[in-house]
Order: C-alpha cells, then structure tokens, then sequence
C-alpha cells in the first residue's frame, strides 16, 4: 500500500512539473510575439509621428479620475516602452 501511494506521488509530481515546464515555454513563446508586434507597433507610431494623446500631454483632465488613470498609465506604458530600445 505504501508503494501505491509513493508510486501515485511520483506520477503526480511527473505531471506537474511537466505542465509547469510547458507553461515556460508557452508564456516565453506570447512574449517573443508580443516583441515582435510591439517592434511593429513602435515603428509605425514613429514614422506617424505619435507618442501620446494631446489630452494626456497637456495635462488637462476633463472627467477627472478616470482620465488621471489613462493618463498615469499611458505615460508608463511609454517610459517602460522606451526603456527597452
């Protein structure tokens, strides 16, 4: 009975780590892609011109908090994407 249960163990344990080992591969696979896209998406707003919304860059907020959180989000998404070139 004791070997079942280690037996049981070990096959459970085998299982998890292989999903967890997929998991790597998988999350490492959707962030390769999303550089990619994100290369794409940088070089077309670059040759446009874009950087950020006039609302956020001039600083005024019409429907307060809400707009307050695009804008500190926004500008983030923009240090971090500068950051990484």
């Amino acid at each position: 009975m004791l070997l079942f249960g280690l037996n049981v163990s070990l096959i459970g344990m085998g299982v998890v780590f292989f999903a967890l080992i997929l998991l790597v591969f998988v999350i490492r696979a959707i962030s390769r892609a999303v550089a990619i896209l994100d290369k794409r998406t940088s070089a077309v707003t670059a040759k446009a011109g874009i950087s950020l919304p006039p609302a956020i860059m001039s600083g005024q907020a019409e429907k307060g908090i809400e707009e307050e959180i695009a804008a500190v989000i926004s500008v983030t998404v923009a240090a971090f994407r500068a950051g990484r070139e």
